[in-house]
């Protein structure tokens, strides 16, 4: 049998909080000021819990979700990735220039 896939079991604990850092890139960082957050969410997480977390919380992030896509530790996932406490997540937009 064969190991399963990062990030698409539950955590182990369930009541334990989920502690991601967040990473925000292009208009993201530039509209919230920063380049890095740390959201704590309960067990258990999704990438859209994440989204919908950030998304009440910063405008910016609202506004521009639908072009959201997200890398969990450095790997392109869907929004219904489950999240472990310490993933590094980040909101990838899209970007334009010449």
């Amino acid at each position: 049998m064969s190991e399963p896939t990062p990030n698409t079991t539950l955590p182990d604990d369930e009541t334990a909080p989920v502690r991601v850092e967040v990473l925000l890139f292009s208009v993201l960082r530039d509209r919230l000021g920063t380049d890095a957050l740390t959201v704590a969410l309960d067990a258990p997480a999704t990438g859209t819990d994440l989204l919908d977390r950030l998304a009440a919380a910063h405008p910016p992030v609202d506004a521009h979700r639908s072009a959201i896509r997200l890398a969990v530790n450095q790997a392109y996932v869907p929004t219904d990735t489950h999240l472990h406490d310490g993933d590094e997540v980040a909101l990838i937009t899209p970007v334009s220039g010449g």
